[in-house]
């Protein structure tokens, strides 16, 4: 028992120096002054800091906090482009070029797409000699049944070497969003996507090589997009949704939607709301086994009027969005 104590102890004191850490390199790396070029940050983070687990930390920072969303796509005014080569050695020196004429202009504007994000924030890492990679792949805006309909790819993130592992991170998704209703792009940082959990962060981005799911079983593109959207709240609850669980809910007067949940913490009142609405329903939750449960929602139509979505929510943070379909009439 005492032994379990001690270790108990030792985790959480291991667990609070961390964040400290953390919290000091956040501080010190958003008080930075103006550089002249990516470089200039480069050495800057590598003069200020030892270890490459607090460097990989303030170049995500840095970044994060920096480069504004471009929502009008292109800022560089590069264009796809023939590039011609001899031999290896002249290909790679052609794409550096390329690569770097994108960063130099994210740099000086101060503003990217999520390309632009992911290879300013590789270069940095390669500038410390960390291993490293651009990935590129979906990241998930809606849910669907797959079908015949074809997939492009419409994101990139990261990938970085600590310690012989892989960590995976979006700068692009952790600095901010777009504001649906004003258009207007809202700084927010969100640590969601720093090292996150490969089981977490294949439920929002599906590469389009799944050896970087970093997981020994993959998620095939069908369970991908059926799945409902798992928005960053969800990670924190200590929920386990069942793989039975569809993304898509049938609005019908006879028809029951079932939301299965494989883990359930101790506390989970849970509630939902249609279309974004003020009016909160509380989610029926049946234990079907130890920490199974079984959540059965019915969705009539009211007042004429389709509904599109439903978000449920705990302790009134939204954690899972589902979509509503129109049901086949018998």
């Amino acid at each position: 028992m005492f032994k379990k104590l001690l270790y108990t102890s030792l985790l959480l004191l291991s667990v609070s120096l961390c964040a400290q850490a953390t919290n000091e390199v956040d501080r010190r790396v958003r008080a930075y002054p103006d550089f002249k070029s990516l470089r200039d940050v480069g050495i800057r983070i590598q003069n200020d800091f030892e270890t490459d687990s607090l460097r990989i930390r303030a170049a995500f920072v840095w970044i994060t906090s920096n480069i504004t969303y471009a929502k009008d796509g292109n800022i560089s005014g590069t264009q796809l482009e023939r590039i011609a080569y001899t031999n290896a050695e002249e290909k790679n020196d052609a794409i550096q070029d390329i690569v770097w004429h994108k960063i130099d202009a994210a740099f000086r504007l101060k503003q990217g797409v999520c390309i632009d994000y992911t290879l300013m924030l590789n270069a940095l890492f390669e500038q410390f000699g960390l291993v490293s990679k651009v990935v590129t792949g979906i990241a998930k805006t809606e849910i669907r049944k797959l079908e015949s309909r074809p997939t492009y790819k419409n994101h990139s993130w990261n990938a970085v070497q600590l310690h012989g592992r892989w960590k995976l991170l979006d700068p692009t998704w952790a600095a901010g969003y777009i504001d649906s209703e004003s258009g207007q792009y809202i700084r927010q940082y969100d640590d969601h996507y720093f090292f996150t959990e490969p089981i977490d962060f294949v439920r929002h981005h599906l590469p389009s090589n799944e050896e970087w799911q970093l997981l020994s079983q993959p998620v095939d593109a069908e369970t991908f997009f059926g799945a409902p959207i798992y928005l960053p709240e969800f990670c924190e609850k200590g929920i386990r949704l069942s793989t039975r669980t569809s993304g898509i809910l049938t609005l019908s007067e006879e028809q029951q939607n079932y939301i299965y949940f494989d883990k359930l913490p101790k506390e989970h009142l849970m509630h939902y709301s249609i279309d974004g609405s003020d009016e909160y329903k509380r989610m029926g939750l049946k234990k079907v086994a130890h920490d199974h449960y079984i959540s059965r929602i019915r969705l009539r139509r009211r007042f004429n009027r389709p509904c599109e979505s439903l978000t449920v929510y705990m302790n009134h943070e939204p954690i899972l969005h589902f979509r509503i379909q129109e049901g086949i009439r018998q």
